[in-house]
C-alpha cells in the first residue's frame, strides 16, 4: 500500500491531471474539447508537411537512394553465394545503412516542425549511437589498451546534458570574421580555407596524403574482392571516394573563405546552431557523443558473454570474421540490441536540456519537450502544454510496452 500510494501520488494522479488540463483552456478552467490537440497538429511550427515535394528535389535524397541500392545489391549477391536471400557484410551493410540515413535526412529536412524534429532526433541518435557503440565494442574486444580506449569513450557519460550543451556551444562558436576564431571547428574550417588558398607545402602535403590514402583503400578493396570479402571491398571503395573528393575540393578551393565582389578574400565561418535545417544534426551530435559510451559498454558486456565455443565452431566450419560476427555474434546479442534501441528511443523522445541550452528551440530546432516547457511555463498556456505532454506520453508508450513484454518473456 505505501508503494502504491507513492506511485499514485507521483505518477498516476499527475498523468490524469495533465490529461484533464489538455482538454481545457490556457488557464485550465473552461472545457474546450480537442482544440489544443487541433492546435498541436494544425500549427505549422509544430507539424508542417508543406515542403514534402522538396524531398524528391534533394540531391541528398538521391545520393542516399543510390547508396542504399548499391548496399542492398551487394548484400543480395553475397547472400546468393552463401545460400541466403541476403547477407550483410560490414561493407555492404554500412553502405546500405548510410544510404538509408542520408535519404531520411532529406525527408526530415523537407518536413519541418517540432514533431518531425523529434522523429529526426530519434532516428539519427538511435541509429548512430547504436552502430558506433557496437563497432567500438567489437573493434576493442580483447585488444591491447581496451580498458583505456573504452574509458575515454565512456567519459562523456559523466557529463550532464546541460554541461555537454555548454561545451559544444563553445565548440560550434563562430566569432566575427575580423577577430580570431575561438570555436574549435570554425578555427579548423578557417585554417583549412587558408591552406587551400596558400598553395604552400602544407597544401601539397594534404593533397598527396589524401590521394595516397584513397589509393590504399582502393588497393584494399581489390584485394578483399579477390579473396571473396566483397562486402569489405565495396565498403573500402566507397570510403575512398570522400578522400578523392577532398583532394579535388582542396585544389578548387574549400574551407572558411569567401571571395567578395571586389576580389578580396575574407574569412568565412559556419553558423552551426543557426543554419536550418541541418543545425538539428549538429545538436544531435552532442547526444551521440554522450550515448555512444553507454551503448559501447552494454554491447561489450554482451559480446564477452557470447560462448567462445560457438565462435570457434564457426571458424572451424570455414566462416570468416565477418560471417562469424553476422551469423553468430549478432543473433546471440540481438536481445541486448533491442533493449539498447528501445532505451535510446525513450531517452531521445524526451530530449530537452541540449536544445534548451544551445538554441532554446530557435532556428527551427524545437523539440516536443522544450515546446511543452515554453507553452506551459513561459506562456502559461497550460492547456496546450498539457496536450503536448500527452502527445509525448502516447509516443513513448508503445516503446515502454515493448520493453515490458520483453522483460516478461525473459523472466518466464
Amino acid at each position: 500500500m505505501p508503494a502504491l500510494g507513492f506511485i499514485a501520488s507521483t505518477l498516476i494522479l499527475p498523468t490524469l491531471r495533465t490529461l484533464f488540463l489538455s482538454f481545457h483552456d490556457p488557464r485550465g478552467q473552461e472545457y474546450v474539447g480537442f482544440v489544443n490537440y487541433r492546435d498541436v497538429f494544425g500549427s505549422p511550427n509544430i507539424f508542417n508537411v508543406d515542403g514534402w515535394a522538396g524531398i524528391f528535389g534533394s540531391k541528398l535524397f538521391w545520393v542516399g537512394a543510390v547508396l542504399l541500392l548499391i548496399g542492398l545489391g551487394v548484400s543480395v549477391m553475397l547472400g546468393r553465394q552463401s545460400g541466403y536471400r541476403i547477407s550483410f557484410a560490414p561493407g555492404s551493410g554500412g553502405i546500405a545503412a548510410l544510404g538509408a540515413l542520408l535519404a531520411l535526412f532529406a525527408v526530415f529536412a523537407a518536413l519541418r516542425g517540432t514533431i518531425f524534429n523529434n522523429l529526426w532526433w530519434v532516428v539519427t541518435v538511435t541509429v548512430i549511437s547504436t552502430t558506433a557503440g557496437l563497432a567500438i565494442a567489437v573493434l576493442a574486444d580483447r585488444s591491447k589498451g581496451e580498458s583505456i580506449a573504452k574509458s575515454l569513450i565512456f567519459m562523456p557519460m559523466a557529463i550532464s546534458f546541460v554541461g555537454a550543451g555548454v561545451i559544444w556551444r563553445f565548440m560550434y562558436l563562430a566569432r566575427d570574421v575580423s577577430k580570431p576564431q575561438t570555436g574549435v571547428i570554425n578555427t579548423f574550417w578557417v585554417g583549412l580555407g587558408n591552406l587551400s588558398l596558400s598553395r604552400g607545402p602544407g597544401f601539397w602535403i594534404a593533397v598527396i596524403l589524401s590521394l595516397a590514402l584513397a589509393a590504399l583503400l582502393v588497393r584494399l578493396a581489390v584485394r578483399a574482392w579477390r579473396v571473396g570479402e566483397r562486402g569489405v571491398g565495396a565498403g573500402a571503395a566507397v570510403c575512398a571516394l570522400p578522400l578523392v573528393w577532398f583532394a579535388y575540393a582542396l585544389w578548387r578551393g574549400v574551407g572558411g573563405f569567401e571571395v567578395r565582389d571586389n576580389g578580396d578574400v575574407v574569412a568565412s565561418t559556419i553558423q552551426f546552431a543557426q543554419q536550418a535545417p541541418f543545425n538539428n544534426v549538429w545538436l544531435m551530435l552532442v547526444l551521440i557523443w554522450i550515448q555512444t559510451g553507454f551503448t559501447m559498454v552494454i554491447f561489450s558486456a554482451a559480446i564477452k558473454a557470447v560462448p567462445s565455443d560457438l565462435i570457434e565452431a564457426a571458424r572451424v566450419d570455414g566462416a570468416s570474421e565477418a560471417q562469424a560476427f553476422w551469423r553468430v555474434i549478432i543473433p546471440q546479442i540481438a536481445p541486448t540490441i533491442g533493449v539498447v534501441i528501445t532505451t535510446l528511443i525513450v531517452l531521445v523522445m524526451k530530449v530537452f536540456d541540449i536544445v534548451k541550452v544551445m538554441t532554446n528551440g530557435n532556428f527551427g530546432t524545437q523539440v516536443i519537450a522544450n515546446e511543452m516547457w515554453q507553452r506551459a511555463f513561459t506562456e502559461l498556456n497550460f492547456g496546450l502544454g498539457s496536450a503536448l505532454a500527452v502527445v509525448l506520453f502516447i509516443a513513448v508508450l508503445p516503446i515502454l510496452f515493448v520493453n515490458i513484454r520483453r522483460m516478461q518473456k525473459a523472466a518466464s
